[in-house]
């Protein structure tokens, strides 16, 4: 950080070095020099563009962004994949609660999903960013409306900055009911849950070989606060061997589930279930209600 500010002021100086040089041409009637300071001034205003946004992209994804487009690997035009989902942390006795995803990998991950926007919004989304359908998954009745969308590289951060804000029709963190209930039905006949949110996870925009397309995923990991009898219940239900779910070690997620020396070389647990584990909260960007604990009816 400290090298892009020292680059900021060098290009800023080295502008009114070529301001004092035009000024000092126009005095002198130096056509030479008019021309050098002139040239001068165009590049040095261009080098401080780029250290402004050097300075200012200080999130990974957004200095990826910058990176791609100065190597000219995706343009404004570039449709870019974006996922925005939440993922629930529920630790019992040092083990996590997984999911199997059935209707994709058959892996387990976190309890959670992708946030859902409401109708009203969809037509928000497309008049002012020119969103398209995700076509790499097929759109049916429960992945309507999902936050899977393809977004022109030049209106991402517009995009982002509607998401985050209170203006956006659209599932928030103040309600993370819906996916919860879906996952854990067979589980839970609970009134309410409670839930601290730990911040926010994004990627890099990266090109992914599975999709074939620039891609960017964000996820807001929250930690469920069971009560004792919440646990007891989990626990229960879990000792009736349920193949839906599956209790895993901080060391099974970061394996995948393959056991080193056996011939359980399979993965079966998703590589995106490390976002939830606590060793990685530290990692996590700080948003504006973390740390702040919900409370909501099921």
């Amino acid at each position: 950080m400290k090298r892009k500010w020292f680059l900021l002021f060098l290009w800023i100086f080295a502008i009114l070095i070529s301001c004092f040089g035009m000024v000092v041409s126009e005095i002198k009637d130096c056509h030479i020099l008019s021309v050098l300071s002139g040239s001068l001034f165009a590049i040095f205003i261009e080098k401080t563009k780029n250290a402004i946004e050097d300075v200012s992209d200080n999130i990974t994804w957004k200095e990826s962004l910058r990176k791609l487009k100065r190597g000219k690997l995706i343009t404004n035009t570039t449709l870019v994949r974006i996922s925005f989902a939440y993922l629930f942390r529920i630790k019992i006795d040092n083990k996590y609660l997984l999911v199997k995803n059935e209707r994709g990998t058959g892996k387990y991950q976190p309890v959670g999903g992708v946030y859902k926007f409401f109708d009203n919004e969809k037509n928000i989304l497309m008049n002012k960013f020119k969103v398209v359908d995700d076509s790499k998954l097929p759109i049916d009745k429960l992945s309507k409306n999902d936050y899977r969308l393809f977004v022109p590289c030049k209106f991402l951060k517009r995009f982002i900055n509607r998401f985050n804000s209170s203006l956006s029709s659209r599932e928030k963190i103040d309600d993370l009911s819906r996916e919860f209930c879906e996952e854990l039905g067979d589980v839970t006949n609970w009134e309410s849950i409670k839930y601290r949110y730990c911040g926010r996870h994004f990627t890099e925009l990266r090109y992914s070989d599975y999709y074939q397309c620039y891609e960017l995923l964000l996820a807001d990991i929250v930690d469920l606060e069971l009560t004792d009898e919440q646990k007891q219940d989990i626990v229960s239900f879990m000792s009736k061997r349920n193949q839906k779910y599956h209790f895993a070690t901080n060391e099974e997620i970061k394996s995948r589930g393959i056991v080193s020396g056996t011939n359980k070389q399979k993965e079966i647990i998703s590589s995106h279930t490390e976002k939830i584990l606590q060793d990685n909260e530290q990692f996590l960007i700080k948003e504006k209600y973390t740390g702040h604990i919900f409370e909501v009816s099921l």
